[in-house]
């Protein structure tokens, strides 16, 4: 019995990987591209999440990177926005990958020191006429350390 509970217990806990001292966090909320708003955004909103790990079920398990996500709302112009963040992310050293139903960029990336692929999107939640209603998601993540 003792034997049977040993080895349960050693199959248990979380595998090594994800993000040790939350480090890739760290570099990601410090990215310069979160380190501004658009003028006039309001609402802002910041959450940082930390590498977690997934459980096996009717997916495969593994490890979710970091991530840091930016929501606010904004009146200025779509447009102006969207400009806004691809001189950001340009500066801030992120390549820009993609354009999206504007025309405009909203997709970018960025390898962090030690090789980490880090994405970087810009989305408009909201198509409301009324331009202060307009709500915007500014996500970035990082891959999380797989061992």
């Amino acid at each position: 019995m003792l034997a049977l509970g040993v080895l349960v217990s050693g199959g248990c806990g979380t595998p090594a990987g994800g993000d040790p001292g939350g480090r890739r966090l760290h570099e990601l909320g410090n990215d310069r591209v979160f380190a501004a708003f658009p003028e006039g955004a309001t609402k802002i909103r910041v959450t940082r999440s930390p590498a977690r790990h997934r459980q096996p079920g009717f997916t495969g398990g593994g490890w979710d990177g970091p991530s840091v996500v930016v929501s606010f709302t904004s009146a200025a112009p779509p447009a102006d926005v969207y400009r806004f963040y691809a001189r950001r992310a340009a500066a801030a050293g992120w390549r820009a990958t993609a354009r999206g139903a504007l025309g405009l960029t909203d997709r970018w990336a960025k390898t962090y020191p030690g090789g980490a692929p880090a994405t970087l999107s810009l989305a408009l939640l909201s198509r409301s006429q009324a331009a202060s209603e307009r709500v915007y998601r500014l996500s970035g993540g990082v891959a999380p350390v797989v061992r």
